[in-house]
């Protein structure tokens, strides 16, 4: 197996919080390579980030700067096949399309990881955005106890699982921080309403992220009567953990089979790392 280099991957919407995870994490390693995922569902503008990503390689250097849209499409259908009415009965809706969405996500950001042989993959997952009453806007991601699931499920496979974001300040801080930058904030970033009357002006168009319209749609109560999502971080936590411990570890084995590799062998060779990277769980 080749050294493991040291570059990491960022899931990329080109949101304000992955945006700046792309800028911190430009900080300390030798490049970022921002993956865009097709899930393939009402899911609109995967190319809106491009001009972020274009002042991304002009002021850290185009050399230092990857971008690429991933398929996730498969990967997503196989953590919720057959799953979506099955789990009814046990979990919320919330959890059963948006976790399950991001879940793949963290599963195909570990999975660049490994096949690239990154240090690691991060997110723009942030402290602000933990649910609660006060928060409407919260998702279910943002769970502290979600967060280290995925950090520990990452430091199985000898990847590390950052979040850069997750204790940067408030959001008006990670806004004025891209602004100063010179870095485009997309409209909806900037705290405008995300309910039908909100969405009702021509600014509404000019984006640097996808546009999902399947998450809109979850969240209709929340966007038209102002009503709380249900989020529940102990539901949320069984579904995860269930998930990873059967179908995302099938999914990661199938994948590397596929291709002729074992994912023991992978694991064992990175941990391996003469720098000791992979000794410890991630911070």
């Amino acid at each position: 197996m080749d050294p493991i280099k040291n570059e990491v991957a960022v899931l990329f919407s080109g949101g304000i919080d992955s945006l700046l995870a792309a800028v911190l994490l430009l900080q300390s390693y030798d490049k970022v390579h921002l993956i865009t995922f097709d899930k393939g569902y009402l899911e609109f503008g995967v190319k809106n980030n491009i001009p972020n990503i274009e002042r991304l390689k002009v002021q850290f250097g185009a050399v230092r700067i990857h971008h690429e849209i991933v398929d996730l499409k498969n990967v997503v259908k196989r953590i919720g096949a057959g799953k979506i009415r099955g789990d009814r009965k046990k979990y919320n809706l919330e959890i059963r399309w948006c976790v399950r969405c991001r879940l793949g996500m963290n599963t195909g950001g570990l999975i660049y990881a490994l096949e690239y042989n990154l240090v690691g993959y991060a997110d723009g997952s942030n402290r602000e955005q933990i649910p609660s009453d006060a928060n409407l806007t919260g998702t279910a991601e943002n769970y502290p106890r979600i967060v280290n699931l995925s950090k520990k499920f990452a430091a199985d496979y000898a990847v590390r699982f950052m979040t850069p974001t997750y204790e940067f300040g408030g959001r008006e801080a990670r806004r004025q921080k891209l602004s100063d930058l010179g870095f485009e904030i997309d409209f909806l970033s900037r705290d405008h309403s995300k309910k039908l009357s909100g969405m009702m002006n021509k600014g509404v168009t000019k984006r640097s992220q996808p546009i999902c319209v399947s998450g809109w749609m979850i969240h209709w109560k929340r966007n038209l009567l102002g009503k709380p999502v249900e989020q529940n971080e102990e539901m949320t936590a069984d579904y995860v953990a269930g998930k990873q411990a059967g179908v995302v570890r099938a999914v990661i084995r199938d994948y590397f089979a596929e291709k002729g590799l074992d994912i023991e062998q992978m694991v064992k060779a990175r941990r391996a790392d003469p720098l000791g990277r992979f000794t410890l769980s991630p911070s």
